[in-house]
This record gives C-alpha cells, sequence and structure tokens, in this order.
C-alpha cells in the first residue's frame, strides 16, 4: 500500500502561518507512493536547497525559479520519472486517504519554506516548519 502525500504550492502572504494549510494554493501536486518525509520530504528539500525565488531571469545558470509557478512546474519534472505515481491535482478538490500534506511556500525574495502535515493525527498535525535544509537535517540520513 501506498503511501499517499499531496503538495502545494502557495505564495508566502503576511498574515498567513505556515503550521497551517493554506486556504489558496497555485497548484497541488499528488504522490501515489512514497509520501513519507524522510523520502518525499527530503526529495524536495535536496531539489529546492540553495536556489531561490526570483522576478525575471539575468544569469540563467543561476539556482532559481522565475516565479513561483516555475518552482511548480520544475518541481513536477523532478519528481516525475513514469506514468502514474505523481499528478498534477485540484488545489480545491483535495485527494482522500492522504497520509501527509506538505506545502511549499515562497515568493520573489523571500526564503522558501515547507511546511508537512500529518493526516493520521488529529488536526491534521503540523510536524514541520522549516527551511529546506533544515528538513534535511531532521528526517535526511
Amino acid at each position: 500500500m501506498g503511501t499517499r502525500a499531496t503538495i502545494h504550492i502557495a505564495k508566502r502572504e503576511e498574515g498567513v502561518s505556515f503550521s497551517k494549510i493554506p486556504e489558496k494554493k497555485l497548484v497541488s501536486i499528488y504522490q501515489q507512493y512514497d509520501g513519507y518525509p524522510e523520502y518525499l520530504g527530503v526529495t524536495i528539500a535536496n531539489y529546492l536547497d540553495g536556489k531561490k525565488i526570483v522576478n525575471g531571469l539575468g544569469d540563467r545558470n543561476a539556482p532559481v525559479f522565475n516565479g513561483l509557478s516555475c518552482l511548480a512546474a520544475s518541481l513536477i519534472a523532478e519528481l516525475k520519472e513514469e506514468a502514474g505515481n505523481v499528478y498534477i491535482d485540484n488545489p480545491d478538490c483535495p485527494h482522500g486517504w492522504l497520509d501527509y500534506e506538505y506545502c511549499i511556500w515562497g515568493d520573489a525574495g523571500k526564503d522558501i519554506w515547507i511546511s508537512i502535515f500529518d493526516k493520521s493525527l488529529v488536526d491534521n498535525t503540523c510536524i514541520f516548519v522549516g527551511k529546506p535544509k533544515q528538513l534535511q537535517i531532521k528526517y535526511g540520513e
């Protein structure tokens, strides 16, 4: 049986807590299996670590995303290896039977943050909030 997870991409906004699943999401990505933090969380963190979000491309060799939608498209390309497992999901109609929900928060000129919510715990408990490097340290090998 798979460990199902959804990854939400959301804009960082004043007054919106990283420890709550955001109401407004740019896109959601559904992963059918291996959604636990030690795999999917670390995979996401490894991909995002050292990168930043900008508004407009200058140096095309710099490790950047040209806006939040560029980050979303790049992450999907990174995760998608074959038919199945990774799908673009409707952010307003979440999948059922999820084990984890991830949220990647970002905006041009701001650090990228990640939140992880454990769906098996009461009230979808937030079990992690931090930058990619912190996730690598907490859940990596």
